[in-house]
This record gives structure tokens, C-alpha cells and sequence, in this order.
């Protein structure tokens, strides 16, 4: 590569190109440019008659109409390649007679950068980091919004690739808009397909290969969602129901496990001995790290969490498995728990998730334990995330309104009469 700021050698050529079995007397002049030795050359789009042509002054010859007109034509570009060189040479950028062509005819010096090559840079490296700050489940994410991406674009501009400096304010507001309206996803699951598209604009535009950041101006509005919990006699009902499959016993207790331990579904079927360790308060701890990002959980051991781990230590496994749990896939388990839901003739939409949602808000902040304790628990860094989980019950409610009721019991109730 040349260097920039250096002193190059610049020539500008005009000559003629006679084609072998071109009968034409009319014969294309040609222009080269040379920088360094290097060059490149292409047709003026001007022609000239061989006994007309001046090559000591590389011109046409005499003073007609053509002549003038050829000769204004050819002086422009000579001004021009001398003038693309200085733009080039001032700005520092190293250049090449392939450079000054493109400038000259109005070409990118450089291809631009599209929403594809940004989406497979990103993913790319998020394939190489899987398990070092990176699920699968992650780019998988970024894979499925990238396909609607395109069916989107395909509908907005008939291409399924846009560069990224015409991804603008518009464009964003019409995908999610697209997104709730004609692809069907609620609000929350809108907005985070939209976060996927700004993550990239934001690489896009930290290395340089967009402009602009079309996502300045957005702003997203989440929709509050609640989210099922159990509730402590629901649980109780819950672990003392007979249930008429050992599937179903099985998807059960695994469910229970997580309702007393906060763990995720990947988290609680990955669990082996040797994640159960000794506490410095002489308590039996469950000390991991989460699928999802890798934090450090450390869970002390509730009796029914114990109860069950014991209940299954010598349930078959496969081959030479330690995992304290049975396994069943994540999928059969959801589906599983909409069996035990009918069973017990709830209403209550039952998701693994729910289990981790009944830990946080049940079993932990109900009973008075901080709400930091919990995020620790949880896995959580930030404790907005913890509040997300974070239900106050009516049983809680009604513990810390005992003092409050005391208080007031007996008062009387001085009424004044106002004057009619």
C-alpha cells in the first residue's frame, strides 16, 4: 500500500487504442493514469481520426468544431485527475491510479458497507465466544431477528440487504412498527428484536463503517407484563398432589427444585455433585455458574430442595451421568407442566420460568429476605433485574400492616358535622 503523505509521481496520458480487425477509422482515446509506476487506464468516450492526432501534445489536431470539442473534453479530465490527486494526497489517504478512476467517475473508493456484512461480522465473533460471555441461545437470537430483518426489507425496499448508511430514524421506526403490527410479536418482544438492529448500528458506527447512529433518536416503551408466581398454599398443594404419570412426578419435582433453589431450567438439569458444597455456616450450598451469562450463583439448600436431590440419587441415569436431577428437554417440560396445570385445575399458566418467578417473590421476599440477597441468588449483577422478579404479595402486605393495624384499632372516629 502506498504510503500516505508521501510525494508520489502523478502522470496524466491521453493517447489513441487501435483494436486489432477495427476497421473504424475513428480510432478511441484513451486515458492513463500512473502513480508510482502503477496504472490504469479506460476510454475517454472520444474518438479521432489517427492523422489527426498530435502525439507530442497527445491532442487533437487543428482548430474545428470535433477538434475543440475533443480537445475541452480531455483538458476537463486532465483537471480532474489532477484535482482527485490533491483531494486524495491533502486528505492524507493513501491512494492508487485504481482510486483516482473511481473518483473520477464518481465511484465508491471503497464498496459500501451493508446490514449483512455488519449482522455476520457480529455473529461471527459471537460464534467464536460461545461459552466465554456467549450462549448459543444468544446468536441464535440475533440469527432469527436477522431472517425477519430481511423479510422486512424485502417488503420495504425489495432487497433483503440495505447499505448502512440508508438505515435511517424511518427505517427503524417502520421495522417495529412492521414487528407488532404486521409480523404479530407483542411489545416487549418487539422492542427486543429492535435492540438487536441498534447493537449493530452502534458496532457499525463505533468502527467506521456507518455514518450515523439511526437509533439517537429512539426511544422504547416497555409493557409492563406480570408474570405467574406460585403462591405458598399452591405450593404446598403442589408437592402433595398424586399425579397419574411418573412423567408428570418427574416434570413436578424438577419444577419444585427451581421453585426452591431460583435456578432456570439450564441451570437445574447441568447441576452434578460436585456442584453441591459445604457453607461457612456448616449448611449444605449450591455454588454454580448461570448458562444464560455465566455468573457465580451460591444457593443455600432449603429442606425440600434437599429432600428431593435425595429422593433422586439413585435414579437411573445414562451411562456414567452425575447430574443430581433426572433430565427431561426444556420443551417436553413446558409441555408437560400444561398436563400438571390441568391436573390441578388451575388457570394459572404454568412455565418453567414461573418456577424461578415463585422463588424470588414466594419463597424469598414474602419471607423477609433482602432484595439484594435475592438478586445474588438469582445470578443477577444489576438489581433492576431482581425487581422484575420481585412481587409484593398479600401475605407480605398483610405481615407489615399488622403493627399499622394495631395501631389504629379502637381509635374512634371523631365525625364533624358540617352546617347545611
Amino acid at each position: 500500500m502506498i504510503e500516505p503523505f508521501k510525494t508520489h509521481s502523478f502522470a496524466v496520458l491521453f493517447y489513441l487504442k487501435k483494436r486489432a480487425r477495427d476497421q473504424n477509422p475513428q480510432i478511441p482515446i484513451y486515458i492513463r493514469i500512473t502513480v508510482d509506476g502503477k496504472r490504469t487506464e479506460w476510454s475517454t468516450g472520444r474518438h479521432c481520426l489517427e492523422s489527426e492526432w498530435d502525439s507530442y501534445t497527445r491532442r487533437s489536431k487543428g482548430n474545428k468544431e470535433h477538434a475543440r470539442s475533443v480537445n475541452s473534453w480531455l483538458d476537463l479530465l486532465y483537471s480532474k485527475a489532477h484535482a482527485c490527486r490533491q483531494e486524495l494526497y491533502a486528505a492524507g489517504k493513501a491512494f492508487s491510479p485504481l482510486h483516482i478512476r473511481k473518483m473520477m467517475q464518481g465511484e465508491e473508493l471503497e464498496p459500501p458497507k451493508m446490514l449483512s456484512d455488519v449482522w455476520d461480522y457480529h455473529t461471527g465473533q459471537i460464534a467464536g465466544l460461545l461459552g466465554k460471555g456467549y450462549t448459543p441461545a444468544t446468536l441464535q437470537k440475533y440469527k432469527s431477528v436477522y431472517r425477519v430483518l430481511k423479510k422486512f426489507l424485502l417488503l420495504k425496499t425489495k432487497n433483503d440487504d440495505i447499505k448502512l448508511d440508508d438505515i435511517d430514524y424511518q427505517l427503524v421506526r417502520d421495522f417495529d412498527y412492521y414487528l407488532k403490527v404486521d409480523y404479530g410479536v407483542k411489545i416487549n418482544t418487539a422492542i427486543q428484536m429492535v435492540k438487536k438492529l441498534r447493537t449493530m448500528m452502534k458496532i457499525a458506527n463505533e468502527i467506521g463503517w456507518a455514518k450515523r447512529n439511526p437509533f439517537v433518536a429512539y426511544r422504547a416503551k416497555k409493557e409492563e407484563i406480570f408474570r405467574e408466581y406460585l403462591t405458598s398454599d399452591e405450593l404446598h398443594e403442589l408437592a402433595v398432589k398424586k399425579l397419574p404419570k411418573k412423567r408428570l412426578l418427574l416434570t413436578r419435582d424438577l419444577f419444585l427444585f427451581s421453585c426452591y433453589t431460583g435456578l432456570s431450567y439450564a441451570d437445574v438439569v447441568k447441576l452434578t455433585r460436585a456442584d453441591i458444597v459445604k457453607g461457612e455456616d456448616g449448611g449444605i450450598w449450591l455454588q454454580t455458574h448461570r448458562v444464560k451469562n455465566n455468573n457465580r450463583v451460591r444457593v443455600p439448600l432449603l429442606s425440600p430442595a434437599l429432600k428431593l436431590i435425595e429422593h433422586y440419587k439413585d435414579f437411573p441415569r445414562y451411562l456414567d451421568e452425575d447430574f443430581l436431577l433426572p433430565k427431561i428437554s426444556n420443551q417436553r417440560t413446558n409441555y408437560y407442566l400444561k398436563e400438571i396445570m390441568k391436573a390441578m385445575g388451575w388457570t394459572k399458566w404454568l412455565t418453567f420460568h414461573c418456577a424461578r418467578h415463585t422463588f424470588a417473590t414466594t419463597v424469598t421476599l414474602t419471607n423477609g429476605v433482602p432484595i439484594e440477597t435475592v438478586g445474588q441468588m438469582l445470578g443477577h449483577k444489576n438489581i433492576r433485574s431482581t425487581q422484575i422478579y420481585a412481587r409484593v404479595t398479600d401475605t407480605k402486605v398483610s405481615r407489615d400492616m399488622k403493627k399499622l393495624k394495631k395501631l389504629y384499632q379502637g381509635q374512634p372516629l371523631v365525625l364533624v358535622n358540617e352546617p347545611h
